[in-house]
């Protein structure tokens, strides 16, 4: 492995810093937007059914035990419960807006690593055949095994650029239809719970 980074020169050096960021990212996301991270139903059920029971305090407690993306959410509705609909409604949005931030962390450095891989790797490809064409200008045509092992390795950066690319744009999209599902959810959950703080829904 280490000969193989090694014969694609610098391009393949930082095509192997990319894949391991890429791995590190998806992992790391992977952890970050499980359900039981972001939108815990259980937790959000308990944390509605004791303000059916008036008990604010105990809800605001159960929403800074858990401290999850919609508990979180659910704590800003319950502190601002005073004031109008239409205001809460606003101050929700930018909580929101700022838990959707942090689940989309880290997910675009996914698309460019996606995008550059391939490029970086046919980059190492043209100079390794321009280290080849050089190859023959010097000794000529005849020596097919060494211009034929001089290609190969030209070819082994976009052969490693694309094995970078693949899985990083699967996770790329993958993590980012997740989280717009997850904002759904979110939008879904609090305005229920404004509903429910407004006294409109039992």
């Amino acid at each position: 492995m280490f000969e193989f980074i090694q014969q694609g020169g610098a391009v393949m050096y930082i095509l192997l810093a990319a894949s391991i960021l890429s791995l590190t990212i998806i992992f790391e996301r992977g952890w970050s937007l499980r359900r039981s991270v972001v939108i815990p139903l259980n937790e959000v059920k308990k944390i509605e059914s004791a303000v059916r029971d008036g008990d604010v305090k105990t809800a605001m407690e159960a929403c800074k035990q858990h401290n999850t993306a919609m508990s979180r959410i659910l704590w800003v509705a319950l502190a601002n419960r005073g004031v109008h609909r239409a205001v809460m409604k606003e101050i929700l949005e930018e909580s929101g807006r700022q838990e959707v931030a942090h689940m989309d962390r880290f997910i675009g450095v996914l698309g460019v690593i996606a995008a550059i891989a391939p490029l970086l790797g046919l980059l190492g490809t043209v100079i390794g055949m321009i280290e080849v064409f050089q190859q023959i200008s010097l000794v000529g045509v005849g020596k097919a095994d060494v211009l034929a092992g001089g290609i190969s390795k030209a070819l082994n950066t976009t052969a490693f650029g694309l094995s970078v690319a693949i899985p990083s744009i699967v996770a790329y999209r993958y993590y980012e239809s997740r989280v717009d599902r997850f904002v759904l959810e979110i939008e879904h959950h609090a305005l229920r719970f404004v509903e429910l703080l407004k006294g409109e829904r039992a």
